[in-house]
């Protein structure tokens, strides 16, 4: 696969490193990652998704797994966006 899009799905997903190997392993060599979803929110409290994503920590987590050319940036913030509250949205990127 040369690439593969996840929008507003890693928040739901339990095991954020399991999946995120799972799709750098699906990927062709130079296959790109893109991700959008929320930044860390510590108004969300909820058990059935994470609370956002911290950019840092996401950062450090794709690399370890093997990506590289990362990058994060926040594009979007806005009212009630994430379970009603102001929240902000990124968009990342790696590279396998």
């Amino acid at each position: 696969v040369d690439l593969i899009l996840m929008s507003l799905v890693l928040l739901h997903i339990p095991d954020t490193r399991l999946i995120l190997e799972k799709l750098y392993h699906m990927l062709t060599p130079n296959g790109q990652l893109l991700i959008i979803d929320f930044d860390y929110n510590d108004a969300i409290n909820h058990p059935k998704v994470h609370n956002g994503f911290d950019h840092e920590a996401l950062m450090a987590l794709l690399e370890q797994i093997g990506f590289h050319s990362t990058n994060i940036h926040t594009f979007h913030s806005g009212k009630n966006l994430f379970m009603n509250q102001d929240a902000s949205l990124f968009f990342a990127s790696g590279k396998k």
